[in-house]
């Protein structure tokens, strides 16, 4: 079994705290066939906060890693896209690049705060969570990506202020939601990230989990990419084999790497 982690955070994110070079460096100690550097571009920050940037030293920062690393470690030039609809227009103008790999994620809901910085006391849990996916839906009928990142993201969170067994045991509240968002991405070839910086953190899961992994599949998803989503060289590739072990679970024969926009599939 060969795995990729492709999703990967450098010190051109915000949160990063490492260069390409070293993220690169500890994908291969961990004996990696692959990696994608998805450095953050949240939409919703582009204008205020100089994005674009970051957009450019992304890319050359990836592109060079990737020159360096060849032969050696196949490096795809990602992005993670966070909230590409809050400004359409130049997130398409963004993407005309042509990347290896895109995530497209929901850390936020327009211009209210990253889930990440949220205070969870006294709020309607299922309502919040209605909301997340609707806008999950909305960003997959656009579907200018490769893959959805770390679906359940305020889960990450809310274990801060609720037990986290009572956050994630039942989706049936959002069954219907999650099914549409499923049917969606399995008809038109979109994968479903299984993220592991869950399993480093209070809420001790994959993002989604296994029940939704399967449900995945059950609805006709075919393609799942592996990502750690460090932000630091000793994340590098934590949890993958339990990812790879959770998509066998749900019945997947393969997981996806994405080199020029095109997937490569690794049996499982």
């Amino acid at each position: 079994m060969t795995l990729s982690d492709f999703h990967l955070h450098t010190n051109v994110s915000f949160d990063g705290e490492a260069c390409a070079e070293e993220m690169c460096a500890a994908v291969l100690r961990m004996g990696l066939s692959g990696a994608a550097l998805t450095d953050h571009v949240e939409m919703v920050d582009y204008e205020k906060d100089g994005i674009g940037r970051v957009v450019l030293r992304a890319r050359e920062t990836a592109e060079e890693a990737r020159e360096k690393f060849r032969g050696r470690l196949p490096v795809a030039v990602g992005i993670e896209m966070g909230e590409p609809l809050f400004n359409l227009t130049l997130a398409q103008e963004i993407l005309n690049y042509p990347y290896d790999f895109v995530l497209a994620s929901v850390h936020r809901l327009g211009e209210e705060p990253d889930y990440y910085f949220q205070d969870f006391k006294g709020t309607d849990i299922a309502a919040e969570m209605t909301r997340y996916f609707d806008e999950a839906a909305r960003t997959v009928a656009w579907g200018r990506f490769h893959a959805l990142a770390h679906l359940t993201y305020p889960f990450r969170y809310i274990p801060k202020y609720i037990p986290a067994e009572k956050c994630h045991a039942d989706y049936s509240l959002w069954q219907d939601q999650i099914d549409a968002i499923f049917k969606k991405m399995a008809g038109t070839g979109l994968a479903l990230e299984i993220n592991t910086s869950g399993l480093r953190g209070q809420l001790g899961l994959t993002q989604p989990d296994l029940p939704l992994i399967k449900r995945f599949r059950e609805l006709g998803g075919e393609r799942i990419t592996l990502g750690s989503d460090a932000h630091r060289p000793e994340d590098v590739g934590a949890g993958l084999r339990a990812a790879a072990a959770l998509a066998a679970a749900a019945g997947f024969r393969y997981t996806c790497s994405y080199y020029k926009g095109e997937p490569v599939m690794s049996a499982l």
